[in-house]
């Protein structure tokens, strides 16, 4: 039995093993305390390339399709980022969507994902992720659709504080572009999402707020930034699934803390705003 109190949780972590090793994954994850971590990349599945990896370099680990566990206790989790149709984008964490693609409804992601309990996360809600460059938000009609699938899946979905959102960074350039003739209105996207879910938990609705980096580790480096913004909770279970799905009662419970810390200017600057400015230049810009 696996049981770990007060488990140290980041589920939102593309790790670039192209670029890095899933044993520098698991350094990085010891040296900053991370017990369980999720790790996705955009629009494709990760795990089965995790699993030959961590295979390769461990005996004795517990596998299923939410995740492994290692003999020295570390978890990691099958999760995958989604851009949908709608234009936002989900996290699901414990199960992979294999078949979903950029035309895939969110509801599509999220009832396939919930068939395999896993963790439901709408990354960043309130970022327009087609104006990634402006440090843009959601439009109202996006925000209406937005809170009408929040009640809808009621219980079953979370909100994203994100730790690469950056308030100011994003108002300076917002303010910035507002210069040079973009039309853009500030707020803070992170504090939109908790306000959100403070709102709809008033109206009788259950979709929390967990905490996550974002982390794009594009070298072993920026590794270090793991678990800058995580979960706090406590978990058991024989295997991965069964972590997920205590993991989940206690977020759907109310029984679970969040640390909400942003990374360094510097880091971000490295792991994705230069990515996504010129991506040209950089692999995988958003992944």
């Amino acid at each position: 039995m696996y049981t770990k109190t007060d488990a140290n949780i980041e589920i939102h972590v593309h790790p670039f093993l192209g670029n890095n090793t899933i044993l520098e994954v698991i350094s990085a994850m010891k040296r900053t305390g991370i017990d369980i971590a999720s790790l996705e990349t955009l629009d494709s599945t990760l795990f089965p390339s995790v699993v030959k990896q961590v295979q390769k370099n461990y005996s004795a680990i517990v596998v299923d399709g939410s995740g492994i566990i290692l003999p020295n206790g570390i978890v990691l989790l099958n999760g995958r980022e989604y851009n949908t149709k709608e234009g936002f984008h989900l996290i699901t964490v414990g199960y992979s969507v294999d078949k979903a693609n950029l035309q895939s409804e969110m509801r599509y992601v999220i009832d396939n994902a919930l068939k395999h309990d896993a963790l439901v996360v709408l990354d960043h809600p309130f970022v327009d992720n087609h104006k990634t460059k402006t440090a843009g938000h959601i439009s109202l009609e996006m925000e209406y659709d937005l809170e009408k699938l929040c009640k809808e899946y009621s219980g079953h979905i979370t909100l994203e504080w994100n730790g690469y959102c950056k308030p100011w960074m994003r108002r300076v350039l917002q303010t910035v572009l507002k210069g040079v003739g973009h039309k853009t209105l500030y707020y803070d996207v992170n504090k939109r999402a908790d306000e959100f879910s403070a709102r709809l938990k008033e109206e009788g609705f259950n979709v929390p707020v967990v905490a996550d980096t974002d982390l794009h580790a594009r070298n072993s480096r920026l590794l270090r930034a793991i678990g800058t913004a995580r979960l706090i909770t406590s978990v058991e279970g024989e295997t991965a699934s069964d972590i997920v799905h205590s993991m989940k009662a206690n977020i759907f419970g109310g029984n679970y803390q969040n640390v909400k810390e942003y990374v360094s200017m510097w880091h971000l600057l490295q792991a994705f705003c230069f990515p996504v400015l010129f991506p040209n230049t950089f692999e995988k810009p958003r992944s």
